[in-house]
């Protein structure tokens, strides 16, 4: 039985560190403490120097990847990069609050893509270069076979979208996969006040019948801070992923994507953690980190935020996020 993570989970430059730490092992001949850990069986259970981060031994293998392959690298069944005849950068409910440093605007399109985030009043950071680009993904790990929507581009195994409801604060838009296998419940809801921010509630739910499986939900922004030129930096964390310019350029603002709360139910088994990818694309999430290069100064690149879940067939899992300025 497959038990819970720790709160603390996981870091996704673990992953990178326990990678090159078994290559460094295989490369030397004489022994030393690493190569302990990083060449450990991954049946043996956890090493107990990972507790800390995630206690289930096979969540902790497939996040960290300790053999340095992508995930499913041996799984055919993928599901192309076909265009969706759904996509779409339309804005269809727009959100406003506040003035000034409180002022807050975004606008979500009919499929639950946020294609517009301008706060405080006048600094916009995502509808900077006139094509948007932000949105979700899953990947059903077990099968591989990966589904998203980034605005620009979409997979064409979505069905189309269904608006549940719609008031002046929030909507709720409910997405099911072409195969009937996963169903995508978004509550994007606008939160005003001294921080305002974009909360985004998903319930993702698992359609099968029977079994578990093992599904990755990202989302994705290429966030361009205000003026959309080079000069950027992105990074991520065990709760959050943002792109930001420093004090040292022009227009010196960012913007955050950020774990809100626990999962529910918690009893099912998960790991989480942010990153920063060297592309303005957004990523396949059968193999999200595929672009990951570490932090990134100076450059361009978009901000992730990544779940890991162990979902049992006919069961729903929901976790909470927000995006905010700063």
């Amino acid at each position: 039985m497959i038990s819970r993570l720790r709160e603390d989970d996981v870091m996704l430059t673990l992953k990178f560190k326990f990678a090159a730490l078994s290559l460094a092992c295989l490369a030397m001949s004489t022994a030393f403490a690493g190569c302990a850990l990083a060449q450990q069986d991954e049946d043996s259970g956890p090493d107990p120097r990972l507790q800390h981060h995630i206690e289930d031994p096979l969540v902790r293998a497939r996040l960290l990847h300790r053999d340095g392959s992508a995930i499913n690298n041996s799984q055919a069944d993928r599901t192309p990069d076909a265009a969706s005849p759904d996509v779409t950068q339309t804005c269809t409910y727009k959100f406003t609050s506040g003035s000034g440093q409180t002022y807050l605007q975004f606008c979500v399109t009919v499929n639950g893509n946020i294609v517009e985030f301008q706060s405080p009043a006048g600094i916009e950071h995502i509808d900077v270069a006139g094509s948007p680009r932000e949105g979700y993904g899953i990947c059903d790990e077990t099968k591989g076979v990966s589904y998203y929507d980034y605005a620009y581009t979409a997979t064409s195994n979505w069905d189309a979208p269904t608006t549940v409801s719609h008031t002046a604060t929030a909507v709720k838009i409910e997405r099911t996969t072409k195969d009937g296998l996963w169903t995508l419940t978004q509550t994007i809801t606008s939160s005003s006040g001294t921080n305002p921010y974009a909360k985004i509630t998903t319930a993702l739910k698992n359609n099968a019948g029977g079994g578990t499986n093992s599904v990755y939900a990202l989302r994705y922004v290429n966030t361009l801070p205000d003026d959309g030129t080079a000069l950027e930096n992105y990074d991520g964390d065990a709760n959050s992923g943002w792109g930001y310019k420093s004090i040292s350029g022009d227009s010196p603002r960012g913007l955050l994507i950020q774990n809100v709360g626990d999962r529910t139910p918690t009893s099912v088994s998960y790991g989480r953690e942010g990153l920063g990818i060297d592309t303005n694309n957004g990523p396949d999430p059968c193999d999200y980190s595929a672009d990951f290069t570490g932090s990134i100064y100076d450059g361009t690149g978009s901000a992730v935020f990544l779940y890991l879940f162990e979902l049992n067939g006919g069961k729903t899992v929901t976790f909470n996020e927000r995006y905010i300025a700063y």
